[in-house]
């Protein structure tokens, strides 16, 4: 029996005005459903041709049945449309089937619509450790990079010799640098960590203090690539917008316990000037004189706004003072930025987010002007090592005569340095309230003891007791975002006068600090005050006042007191104004000791 198809292929119609009937009818029925042909029989197909033939070749002419079919469609159609599978009507079915087929086409079409790329941070696990001395002969140098500015120096050939050589704005004897090599060449892990402000923190580079577009990544990836070791590390504990101010004191929030080598980049949050060259004076003596005794490189970041704003007075100028002073090497990219910038000042925006916030490109030239810096002193260690030179300071072994902490170079205390005097009755009354800075504000050889009591310190924070009925209260961001990273995210605060807050501390070289936040007159208004003071020594407390001509909340230290003798202390802080009167709030970040 032959199927519909077939009998209805083999039916000749005439032409309508060039087109074929055979042809119309084959391509209305391909579109009806298989429900329906049902009701195209044979004899109604037979039917209509006699009719057809009867009134002539010239008059063709549909018989009114294909009315009644395409009626009889369209109910076929409605009730397959109204049937259920797995309890959803086939029209719903067809409606997503219809939805998915979309949404594919538009992602097929428009694939990175919508999508975010995820960026995976390094990761020096499946490292293997390699020591360069376990070798039986010495062999060629291993390091591609030697000799510097040789045929097979990469950064050497892209920045020139003179340029990293201006990079150095203080070498000194690399004495530290040194000994973590040493300890690297002999396949050891090694802890790099990194202090540092908004530059240091990634921000316009990933926002992610361990970001792969960031210097620290980009030089621990380099790190691991030259001395391999899965249990090297890097620690990031840079801030965003926080300066010598802070770290000074509170460094040691943001390290770990034992570090090999410390990255120091402050050069563009620091303002210049000799009040904040003795914050950053204490913050680099009390890494030096760590039991841990690190390698400690201050890294300069260039600033077109800074320099624009300080010229040649700026706080690399106020930071190399420093570095000579205790030998610590200080390296800056502005020598490879500044020729480009007094040619024309556009021709570096292509390295910078803003002004003063490097972006991926600038954090290139950072970590490559740094990486420059350690193969050269890694060539001359394995110079040295293998007796092909003797320009470098002996590595200090522990033990030896003279092995103090060393405080200038880590090569041990320099000879003719006086030790520190004992405690004597001399230093009460050598306390004064608010006197002025002398050129050092504590005496450089004086055993230094940081202390930090911070609102940012989430492990160890002031226990609750603190502030009961006190007035005071804790304030902390929500979630662990961009603010978080701030400084002035965590503090106390007060709007009530009269309350009270006590902290107590550990004193050392005897200078006293409250580190709070300014606020902007346009907010406060004349803003809110509170006096400090330490211990009983209300007749000498100092006001500090919070509205300041800024544009947005500044954190600003303030010293409270000076040669407060060693051990435990406390600080009062108290909120002036009338009882009963609410003032805007005051915002302490931390209670700083030296």
């Amino acid at each position: 029996m032959k199927t519909w198809w077939s009998l209805a292929s083999s039916i000749e119609f005439p032409l309508i005005r060039g087109v074929h009937l055979n042809s119309a009818i084959l391509s209305f029925l391909s579109v009806l459903p298989l429900g329906s042909i049902h009701l195209f029989s044979i004899q109604g197909f037979k039917a209509s041709r006699r009719r057809m033939q009867r009134r002539g070749r010239g008059q063709a002419h549909i018989s009114p049945p294909v009315q009644h079919l395409t009626m009889g469609s369209d109910l076929e159609k409605s009730s397959r449309f109204g049937q259920r599978s797995l309890g959803v009507t086939n029209r719903i079915w067809v409606l997503l089937i219809i939805l998915i087929c979309i949404l594919s086409f538009t992602h097929f079409i428009w694939p990175t619509i919508g999508s975010t790329t995820v960026v995976q941070n390094y990761s020096n696990a499946d490292l293997k450790a390699k020591n360069y001395f376990n070798t039986t002969e010495a062999g060629p140098n291993p390091f591609a990079f030697c000799p510097v500015y040789g045929p097979g120096d990469e950064l050497g050939a892209k920045y020139g010799a003179l340029a990293l050589s201006k990079s150095r704005l203080h070498l000194g004897s690399g004495g530290r640098v040194q000994r973590v090599l040493n300890r690297a060449l002999a396949g050891q892990p090694v802890t790099i960590s990194v202090l540092g402000g908004s530059i240091s923190a990634c921000h316009g580079a990933g926002d992610d203090p361990i970001s792969p577009k960031c210097y620290p990544s980009k030089f621990f990836q380099w790190w691991n690539s030259v001395f391999p070791h899965p249990a090297s590390e890097l620690t990031n504990g840079a801030m965003r917008r926080t300066n010598s101010g802070y770290f000074g004191f509170c460094h040691s929030h943001h390290l770990p316990d034992v570090t090999d080598l410390v990255i120091v980049e402050l050069d563009t949050e620091d303002p210049p000037g000799q009040e904040m060259m003795e914050n950053f004076e204490i913050l680099i003596r009390s890494i030096l004189l760590r039991p841990d005794q690190p390698a400690v490189v201050i890294l300069g970041h260039f600033s077109p706004q800074v320099h624009h704003a300080h010229g040649f007075a700026g706080p690399d100028h106020w930071h190399s003072i420093v570095a000579q002073f205790y030998d610590v090497p200080h390296i800056s990219i502005k020598s490879a930025l500044f020729p480009d910038y007094m040619k024309d000042t556009k021709l570096i925006n292509k390295y910078y987010t803003d002004p003063i916030l490097a972006n991926p490109l600038g954090h290139d030239i950072i970590s490559e002007i740094l990486i420059a810096y350690m193969q050269s002193q890694i060539c001359t260690a394995w110079s040295v090592a293998h007796g092909a030179a003797f320009d470098s300071v002996p590595v200090h072994t522990p033990g030896e005569s003279g092995d103090t902490p060393g405080l200038f170079g880590g090569v041990g205390q320099r000879k003719g340095v006086p030790e520190p005097k004992k405690k004597n009755e001399d230093d009460e009354n050598n306390r004064k309230a608010g006197s002025t800075l002398g050129p050092t504000r504590t005496v450089p050889t004086k055993k230094l003891a940081p202390f930090c009591v911070s609102a940012n310190d989430l492990i160890n924070p002031l226990p609750p007791s603190l502030f009961y009925g006190s007035g005071w209260f804790a304030y902390h961001p929500s979630g662990s975002g961009r603010s978080a990273l701030k400084t002035a995210a965590h503090y106390w605060y007060s709007t009530l006068p009269t309350s009270k807050l006590r902290i107590p501390i550990q004193v050392g070289a005897g200078d006293i600090g409250i580190y709070y936040v300014k606020e902007p007159v346009s907010q406060v208004g004349e803003g809110s005050a509170v006096e400090c003071w330490v211990d009983d020594n209300y007749g000498g407390a100092k006001v500090i006042e919070n509205a300041a001509d800024v544009g947005e909340p500044t954190p600003a230290l303030e010293i409270i007191d000076h040669y407060v003798s060693r051990g435990s202390h406390y600080v009062e802080c108290q909120l002036s104004g009338e009882e009963g009167q609410g003032v805007p709030s005051f915002k302490i970040i931390g209670i700083f000791a030296t």
